[in-house]
């Protein structure tokens, strides 16, 4: 595909749908609504209103890129499992294809998200982990999306990390997983229920958090996750659910001390990382590349 044709990328989360249009690595329009999640067909009615939104603006696109929290079969573009939104069993490829007239790509949107960091990057050999709703994995190496024989090699965020931990939040059967730790869901949780403890705001929980971990009161662990999540209580990684952000300007030595790995990138990859959810540009440039 050529460099200056117009691609639509499609962001597919368990909080909201993001879409935009680019044309190289510029950003010609996009558009953001909640995710419908009463049944398949109606998150795909909101998917492809949004998109049209979009379209109105940007004009027609030569492909659609789409990025989904599941388990993609990417030969044929079906969603084989999903935790977080109800499209198991749907054959998205065809179903948007024959929504829209133009060449659609589906994958998993942390595939699509480590392929466009290692894009701009430069690099080969990239892991990623995306923080929203839940917990995403992608992983790049020789320069290729790896996605195990069943695409499930990248799911790093339903790695059992203790057996006898939290219930996942999303419909996995895992205990004790990252995603049980450190997604949106999971944090939302934790900082309600310190909130709920001394009688404040979720939003004033994560902001005393923060605080207390710059004095170095608080241990590690329960740093690292605060300052990489609380995405919807205070609205951190990825913006996760919208809401006010938390400023890091101040956390980010520390987050360097006790091993963070965003706190050593670049600032343009921080940047992206932590203001703004990028997958549906992602997307845009997995339907580039084909």
């Amino acid at each position: 595909m050529a460099q200056e044709d117009l691609v639509l990328g499609v962001d597919v989360g368990g909080t909201k749908v993001a879409v935009a249009a680019l044309r190289g690595v510029e950003v010609i329009a996009r558009a953001e609504r909640p995710t419908v999640l009463s049944s398949s067909q109606a998150l795909l009615d909101g998917l492809e209103a949004t998109a049209r939104e979009v379209i109105e603006d940007s004009g027609p696109p030569a492909a659609v890129g789409v990025g989904v929290p599941s388990q993609i079969d990417y030969g044929t573009g079906t969603v084989e499992t999903s935790v977080n939104i109800p499209l198991t069993g749907v054959a998205l490829r065809e179903e948007l294809g024959d929504r829209f007239g133009v060449p659609v790509f589906v994958d998993n949107d942390a595939n699509v998200a480590a392929l466009a960091e290692a894009r701009l990057l430069g690099c080969d050999e990239l892991v990623m982990l995306t923080l929203g709703t839940g917990v995403g994995g992608g992983v790049v190496t020789g320069g290729r999306i790896f996605r195990g024989a069943h695409g499930l090699g990248a799911e790093l965020g339903h790695f059992t990390l203790m057996p006898d931990g939290p219930p996942c939040p999303g419909n996995c059967p895992n205990s004790g997983c990252v995603e049980a730790y450190c997604s949106g869901q999971a944090l939302e949780r934790d900082a309600t229920e310190l909130a709920r403890a001394v009688g404040i705001t979720a939003t004033d929980a994560a902001q005393a958090l923060l605080a207390l971990e710059r004095a170095g009161l608080v241990d590690a662990s329960r740093a690292r996750l605060t300052m990489l999540g609380l995405a919807r209580a205070a609205a951190l990684g990825g913006r996760g659910s919208g809401g006010p952000r938390v400023d890091l300007t101040h956390a980010r030595p520390r987050m360097r001390s006790i091993g963070a790995p965003l706190a050593a990138a670049p600032a343009s990859t921080w940047d992206r990382a932590l203001a703004r959810s990028a997958t549906a540009e992602a997307s845009a440039f997995t339907a580039a590349e084909h």
